[in-house]
């Protein structure tokens, strides 16, 4: 049996190595190139991107001719089982769909739907994993049929997307099919009694073999028919060979052997959805981008990625077959490497969003109570502001807010006649590095006499460079309060500069010069 398998990986490499360079003459003849671009692409030349054809036409001579050889002494070790013929079609679904998108384009949307109706047609053929365990002899779940189906179809759809994004370095996706292909094979050794990995080793050998036309400087890429037909035969092939004959799934070992895929997916979706930015817009910040732009080469990318994720995925097989005294030690330490990695990585590569996040979440559980404090205290003093039935009222509950809070003073300023409140206040306002922040808060309404303008100007102690300004946030409560009143009480409610002290609070700050009354 194991010969029969080494003969398979032989077949499947040979034919690689032998029809790879007939792929790059067409595919430069016919102009089916890779065009650099500033953005994304690293490459300096244009390349061909049908290496997709090479890996799976050399795949599926292997298999054919070790099904051809065993059939004639009369046994058969069909891979997958029955489940073979949706495997089969669902792959050529996706071939033919990133076959055309290397050669035309095809939009995203029905990339999508041809990958959901391979999932789809993969899951009708007994595809559908719905129990789950730690470990062999573990508390198993049952997640039902119905939502198994489901979790199937996101599962291969994600990972097909997932390994078609990490293709952007010479060598990158090839490197990661043969972790994911090498987890297959280990995982269905130590998991099956009857092995039958004729198409998994036949496409391990057609890999290796194409790697060695795709590394840097890579003569070929694989293109979207090669990444995304790898990603969808990974997403199955690696559930398949963990799951025992009962039917109980160890995910675990699918989850870490496509660790890198599944992060790199996830930290882009988080990206995008930090910064506000389409979950489909591409960019050039991926994982391998960033590397790269740290200055490693692409080829130290690679090999310094597959040996850390080579070692996620020999963990997520330890920690599935372990004695059971080991098993929960074992996920227990592979979970906090992983956090702690994740946590330097993403630091280290330089992702301000995860960074300023942080900042922002640490900033929310320090100051959490007093933040919920001071808008309360907002809240009833501009309540009081609305009923407030002089100026003289007014002074003292905005004292009274300053006293209060972490305010060091409030100012009700008029401004002058032909001096507005329009434009950026770098505009309007001297540069008084020494003072504190200051916030003007400006309203308006009018009068008989014409428009009356005020400015409620905040000041506050600077924050540190994760923290929030307090003026800002209690201002936005307290203006309204008093443009209202303000409207309300007319322009009667202003008397005469001569006779008005300003609204302070016990600690007090630099007056500002200017053409301005204070109220």
């Amino acid at each position: 049996m194991f010969g029969d398998l080494l003969i398979a990986a032989v077949i499947g490499f040979g034919t690689c190595f032998v029809v790879v360079p007939s792929v790059i003459r067409t595919a430069t003849n016919r102009g089916f190139l890779d065009v650099p671009d500033r953005d994304r692409r690293i490459h300096q030349n244009p390349v061909p991107r049908l290496g997709g054809v090479a890996v799976f036409l050399s795949a599926g001579i292997a298999l054919a001719s070790t099904l051809a050889r065993e059939s004639l002494v009369g046994t058969i070790a069909i891979p997958f089982g029955s489940m073979l013929p949706g495997l089969l079609l669902g792959c050529t679904i996706v071939f033919i769909t990133g076959l055309v998108d290397d050669i035309r384009g095809v939009p995203p949307r029905f990339k999508l739907l041809a990958q959901t109706a391979a999932a789809l047609t993969v899951v009708s053929y007994g595809f559908s994993p719905h129990t789950a365990s730690l470990a062999p002899g573990g508390t198993t779940l049952d997640v039902g049929t119905a939502f198994g189906t489901g979790i199937a179809v996101l599962w291969i759809v994600g990972v097909t997307n997932a390994f078609n994004l990490i293709d952007g370095v010479d060598g990158l996706a090839g490197s990661f099919a043969l972790i994911g292909l090498s987890a297959c094979v280990v995982t269905e050794l130590l998991l099956h009694d009857q092995v039958a990995l004729t198409l998994t080793v036949a496409l391990l050998g057609a890999v290796f073999a194409f790697l060695r036309f795709n590394q840097n400087p890579a003569r070929i890429f694989l293109g979207d028919s090669g990444s995304m037909t790898l990603g969808f035969f990974l997403a199955v092939s690696l559930v398949s060979a963990s799951t025992d004959a009962g039917g109980v799934t160890y995910p675990l070992v699918p989850l870490f052997a496509l660790a890198f895929p599944l992060a790199d997916t996830f930290i882009a979706i988080a990206r995008r959805w930090l910064r506000g930015h389409p979950f489909s817009r591409a960019d050039g910040r991926h994982i391998h981008h960033q590397l790269l732009a740290l200055g490693l080469s692409p080829r130290r990318t690679v090999e310094l990625l597959g040996l850390i994720f080579a070692s996620v995925a020999a963990v997520g097989i330890a920690i599935s077959f372990a004695p059971p005294r080991l098993t929960v030690a074992l996920a227990i330490a592979g979970g906090v490497g992983m956090f702690a990695i994740g946590l330097y990585g993403l630091r280290w590569l330089q992702y301000s969003e995860f960074v300023e996040f942080g900042a922002s979440m640490a900033s929310v559980i320090r100051n959490a109570r007093t933040v919920v404090q001071e808008k309360v205290r907002a809240q009833e003093i501009a309540a009081k502001i609305r009923a407030a039935s002089s100026l003289d009222e007014l002074r003292l509950l905005l004292a009274e807010l300053v006293s209060d809070t972490r305010l060091l003073d409030i100012e009700l300023v008029e401004l002058s006649e032909g001096l507005h409140s329009h434009g950026p206040p770098s505009q309007q306002l001297s540069r008084y590095d020494a003072l504190p922040l200051r916030l003007d808060y400006p309203f308006a309404w009018q009068t008989t006499s014409g428009m009356r303008e005020l400015v409620l100007r905040v000041w506050c102690a600077r924050p540190g460079p994760h923290g929030h300004a307090t003026a800002e946030r209690l201002a936005v409560r307290i203006g309204p309060a008093i443009e209202r009143w303000f409207a309300q009480h007319g322009s009667g409610a202003i008397a005469e500069p001569d006779s008005l002290t300003p609204v302070r609070g016990v600690r007090k700050v630099k007056s500002i010069s200017g053409p301005h009354r204070q109220l």
